[in-house]
């Protein structure tokens, strides 16, 4: 499901961005078993999904990407063709998925993960909580978010109050008032 591509070895920013505006399929060492496979940037997440169209066990395929010299050591290489390519997708960041899940997990977090900010969220979870939150937001009685303590009249005057956000905190309908971006750091640190 997954191929892995160390970035110190292959310059995988600057190749990748390439190939997939060519159409161009490329070599990345490694083999899998899945209908299309996920290319990881080690230590980094995946980035893209890509079709593999061929598998062979040969010398390091040529590739003006390569960062090192290539050896005479036979190796399994997979040619794939990018499907979807995104340096900004949320699987970029550590957690979000886990070596353990299955090709159907990883596939569904990596077309459904731009909505979701954490893996305790799933599509429909994440959805029913910002309803929720939506439903409870009344015009706040405070300017000053309750996490960082800015208080945001001072910046933005009478439009304060229509810049706090309710987080609903826990189970029930219990919340606190935030400025927006303590709102979205909350829903990633859930």
């Amino acid at each position: 499901m997954l191929l892995t591509i160390d970035p110190l070895e292959y310059d995988v920013w600057t190749a990748l961005p390439a190939y997939f505006l060519e159409q161009s399929p490329f070599y990345v060492k490694g083999v899998v078993t899945t209908p299309t496979a996920f290319i990881e940037v080690k230590g980094r997440g995946i980035v893209a999904e890509a079709e593999v169209l061929l598998v062979e066990t040969v010398t390091r395929p040529e590739d003006p990407y390569w960062l090192i010299p290539a050896d005479d050591s036979v190796s399994t290489y997979s040619l794939v063709d990018l499907l979807q390519l995104d340096f900004h997708h949320p699987l970029l960041r550590n957690n979000l998925f886990d070596s353990n899940d299955t090709y159907e997990v990883v596939r569904q977090k990596w077309s459904e993960g731009y909505r979701v900010p954490s893996t305790k969220w799933t599509r429909e979870t994440y959805e029913a909580h910002l309803f929720l939150e939506s439903q409870m937001a009344a015009a706040p009685s405070t300017t000053t978010c309750t996490l960082c303590h800015t208080d945001l009249q001072s910046q933005y005057g009478p439009l304060a109050h229509q810049l706090l956000e309710y987080h609903v905190t826990g189970s029930g309908r219990d919340g606190i008032w935030v400025c927006p971006t303590c709102h979205k750091a909350q829903h990633y640190k859930e």
